[in-house]
């Protein structure tokens, strides 16, 4: 037990050691994920040395102007993983939280904030054991949507709210219409931000459409003299055609190009 109290109190000297000094951790969020057709292997560690995020901007990036964050707001908390669906995830905890005797929960949005646990927080069990080595996640625990997890010793909720909690976000990806098409139709690629809740295409020039299946003639704006581009979307590559509306004095069913002479 007094090995128990020492790594304690190493662990606590470390996180206020790490606070004195105002070292600033940012989480190594990308702007934009593209989707990967081979599944990874995500390996997580828990920790209250160098993964602690305490604020937004620490946690999950700059925002877009005018988005709004839905995440949870209480601090601090460990760096936001994401992942795509069907990833595996593994789970394993450093030298000092093994020793200590840590157990990792699945709770709600509400409990995740608050670190408030209750009795029926023992059917929400990450693993029926103290987290030690690199464990894998069973596949209930990362369907897609949010998923909060929080790290508790014998039910003591002290070192969840020093940090040892953990949001994961598991997305699907929406960039096709069936499993037997490219993705994006081969005309963009399938990306999601931090903020997104799913995978979408962003389509490639002169491409649209949720699958990026349309194609715009007039993107470059091919009319002359300010002639009006009307493209037909078609999704057919050989039936990919505009026509202009050209301007008073001007003809061209293609461009517009050619000034009409009026009668002398």
């Amino acid at each position: 037990r007094g090995k128990m109290w020492a790594s304690l109190f190493c662990l606590i000297a470390v996180f206020v050691a790490i606070h004195n000094t105002k070292c600033q951790t940012v989480c190594n969020t990308q702007e934009q994920l593209e989707w990967h057709l081979k599944k990874h292997t995500i390996q997580m560690n828990w920790t209250l040395i160098g993964n602690i995020c305490k604020s937004d901007l620490e946690c999950w990036g700059s925002q877009k102007e005018g988005q709004v964050s839905r995440q949870p707001s209480k601090f601090p908390q460990i760096c936001p993983l994401q992942l795509q669906y069907g990833d595996k995830l593994l789970m394993s905890a450093d030298e000092t939280l093994k020793s200590y005797g840590v157990r990792l929960f699945n709770v709600s949005k509400e409990d995740f904030e608050s670190c408030i646990t209750n009795a029926e927080l023992k059917n929400q069990l990450v693993f029926h054991h103290n987290i030690n080595e690199s464990e894998h996640v069973e596949a209930k625990w990362i369907t897609p949507g949010h998923h909060y997890f929080i790290g508790l010793h014998e039910g003591d909720s002290q070192l969840c709210k020093l940090g040892l909690r953990l949001n994961v976000s598991v997305k699907t990806q929406l960039c096709r219409a069936s499993p037997l098409l490219r993705l994006c139709s081969g005309n963009g690629v399938c990306q999601t931000e931090f903020y997104e809740g799913a995978y979408h295409c962003r389509c490639y020039h002169r491409y649209f459409g949720r699958f990026c299946e349309r194609f715009d003639a007039c993107s470059d704006n091919p009319c002359k003299n300010k002639g009006v581009c009307l493209s037909n979307g078609s999704t057919d590559p050989n039936n990919r055609t505009y026509k202009c509306l050209c301007p008073p004095h001007f003809t061209g069913k293609e461009k517009c190009q050619r000034f009409l002479v009026g009668p002398s």
